[in-house]
């Protein structure tokens, strides 16, 4: 692999290590001028044209977030997605510059830290309303708030009762009173994972985001719901925290009275 990509990305690697993924391969590739991420990927059609979405969505928000998001960086031929065919398998590949930083699972947690995720994610959200892509606008999975329907088949997977009704108790919730003011919010791209593992952190501040494998076509208010709930979820004080992220991403993209009521209930959720 290394001499594969030495050739095409004219680099002399120094190390390469395999990083954990989720449904895919990642390795951190090290020279003496600059750090990248490699990944691969068992080929589908399919999943080609929504890596290929992926990247369109880092290479639209590079001029105003060079330095906060990864950039793709081209093959030898100026392609960005390249399918390598070998004799056990046919992946997909492409590299991506490796963006340095604390996580925000690691980080100490502070108001202003939270603040700073807040206005972070709006500048992203408000950039983000002018990009248009169709494979992302016709994504439809598990992982969109929107679909949350689509995870009942899970609710027999959880062993424990008592733990399978608060669940159940949430869906019924959620078609209460969320399902009816869904067509009333406002609908964009979002980066729809900014947990703590993707969010890094320079000097109490938001320095980058990671990994828009997750990015659809979904109501503008879960950017900032998706956050709060994963980054109060180990907090002694969820509302304040929550509080402070409200704070900085209304400052920069007034939330709408909708959006606002929905925030509020689910940060009551998390005090259940």
């Amino acid at each position: 692999m290394n001499t594969f990509l030495e050739k095409e990305f004219s680099i002399k690697i120094l190390n390469n290590k395999i990083l954990d993924g989720y449904d895919n391969k990642n390795y951190h590739i090290t020279t003496e001028e600059n750090d990248f991420i490699y990944k691969t990927y068992i080929y589908s059609e399919s999943l080609k044209d929504t890596v290929e979405a992926e990247n369109n969505t880092l290479l639209y928000l590079q001029e105003e977030f060079d330095s906060y998001i990864p950039k793709p960086v081209p093959f030898k031929d100026n392609s960005f997605v390249k399918v390598i065919d070998s004799d056990t398998e046919k992946v997909i590949s492409r590299m991506l510059s490796f963006l340095k930083g604390e996580f925000l699972g690691k980080a100490k947690h502070t108001p202003s830290l939270f603040e700073s995720l807040g206005t972070f994610l709006a500048m992203i959200d408000i950039k983000l309303q002018g990009f248009k892509n169709y494979t992302i606008q016709a994504r439809k999975w598990e992982w969109d708030i929107q679909y949350f329907e689509l995870n009942k088949k899970y609710i027999n997977d959880i062993p424990n009762p008592k733990d399978r009704n608060v669940v159940i108790y949430f869906f019924n919730q959620f078609e209460e009173i969320v399902r009816p003011i869904i067509p009333e919010l406002r609908k964009q791209v979002i980066h729809n994972d900014a947990n703590e593992w993707n969010l890094l952190v320079r000097n109490d501040e938001i320095s980058g985001i990671i990994d828009f494998g997750d990015v659809i076509l979904t109501q503008t208010v879960n950017a900032l719901a998706i956050a709060c709930a994963y980054a109060c979820m180990h907090q002694e004080d969820p509302v304040a925290a929550a509080g402070e992220m409200v704070k900085g991403y209304h400052s920069d993209f007034p939330l709408e009275d909708q959006e606002i009521k929905l925030l509020y209930m689910l940060i009551a959720a998390r005090l259940v």
